[in-house]
């Protein structure tokens, strides 16, 4: 994905510029305001995201770089895609949800392979 940098001081973008900048439906970068996955501030009946919320979000979580598919991960992991898209339910590795596709950061799959999304309980010594 080729994402033009915004005009100099340029402070936010409408709903309708990042979906267009994402290659998705407006209502999908709604329901990604909504779920979280990028800050975004109502102004009056209109969404306005910052410039500098939307180049973290495509660096921190959605650069094609940086983020795997579900078939990616579970290719990794040598698992089906069910499991993996089970183990994203439950919040076991992080992802975003980004209209009907699974984003998972490259960070979040080496966070749980290395066990940090898992801190040990009582019985599980913890390492020094």
């Amino acid at each position: 994905m080729t994402v033009t940098p915004p005009e100099p001081g340029r402070l936010v973008f409408s709903v309708e510029e990042v979906a267009e900048r994402l290659g998705v439906h407006p209502n999908t970068v709604r329901d990604m305001i909504h779920e979280g996955a990028f800050r975004a501030r109502q102004v009056g009946r209109v969404w306005k995201i910052p410039v500098t919320a939307f180049g973290e979000y495509l660096d921190g979580r959605d650069n094609p770089a940086r983020v795997m598919s579900i078939d990616e991960v579970a290719e990794a992991l040598g698992v089906h895609r069910d499991t993996v898209s089970k183990m994203l339910s439950a919040g076991t590795i992080r992802a975003v949800r980004a209209g009907r596709t699974w984003k998972i950061p490259l960070s979040a799959l080496e966070e749980f392979l290395a066990g940090r999304d898992n801190p040990p309980t009582e019985d599980q010594p913890q390492p020094e």
